[in-house]
């Protein structure tokens, strides 16, 4: 599975968030899911990096948690994967939101991280231990919100669809579906991702036109069944 794979699926999930036990980490994937960054820029955003008056946020670098020998893992900010990975990403309004939601969170829960990284500080997306978070950690969050997500609607008896397993980089996957679902044309959608080719693009964006495809004669199907 290339993405989350519709918009209804999209909303259940972020509406379970802001309503469960996760709600602290709503603004976070709802900032994936509008920008499309690789987690690790996610990760590695500072505020210093982050021009809401003129609605984008500067890409050009990212945070892993990477193993440096004898049993010793620690925080390093990397390079892009190439030089098309520094750039500027627009923001929608609800990334924006999310933004500020996440900027009122942290001076209201004091949850300015006080860490600095090869010089960089006051990262916008920060765990409960006022760190900056790690792709592995978003994963077993994500893990665990959809685990939860898909006990609650199998005990509630509920006929909405299941989560599939969702893992950091499939948020980044569903951002691009979305964008070339709404129409954003290829070019501008590889300036997005930060991806040094049009090919890698295109397979993601040929697959949402498949998909697109397929999902319009459905509706052709079940207008005849009807």
């Amino acid at each position: 599975m290339f993405s989350i794979s519709t918009m209804v699926q999209q909303d259940n999930f972020l509406t379970y968030i802001k309503n469960s036990k996760y709600a602290y980490y709503y603004p976070l994937f709802v900032f994936i899911l509008e920008t499309a960054l690789r987690v690790g820029e996610v990760c590695g955003l500072t505020w210093d990096d982050v021009d809401l008056e003129h609605g984008f946020v500067n890409i050009t670098h990212q945070l892993q948690y990477n193993n440096v020998g004898k049993d010793a893992c620690q925080y390093q900010i990397l390079t892009p994967k190439s030089k098309s990975g520094v750039r500027n990403v627009p923001l929608s309004n609800a990334a924006r939101d999310a933004l500020m939601e996440q900027m009122k969170n942290q001076i209201e829960m004091d949850k300015k991280t006080e860490i600095e990284i090869d010089g960089y500080k006051d990262f916008v997306f920060s765990n409960r231990q006022n760190k900056p978070f790690i792709t592995q950690t978003i994963g077993r969050i994500l893990n665990r919100i959809v685990d939860d997500y898909n006990s609650d609607i199998k005990k509630f008896g509920g006929t909405i669809e299941p989560l599939p397993h969702i893992h950091p980089h499939l948020l980044r996957h569903t951002s691009c579906s979305r964008m070339a679902e709404a129409g954003v044309d290829p070019r501008t959608l590889q300036d997005i991702m930060g991806h040094a080719s049009m090919k890698m693009t295109m397979e993601l964006y040929n697959h949402v036109t498949n998909e697109r495809l397929t999902n319009e004669i459905q509706k052709l199907n079940n207008r005849r069944i009807s």
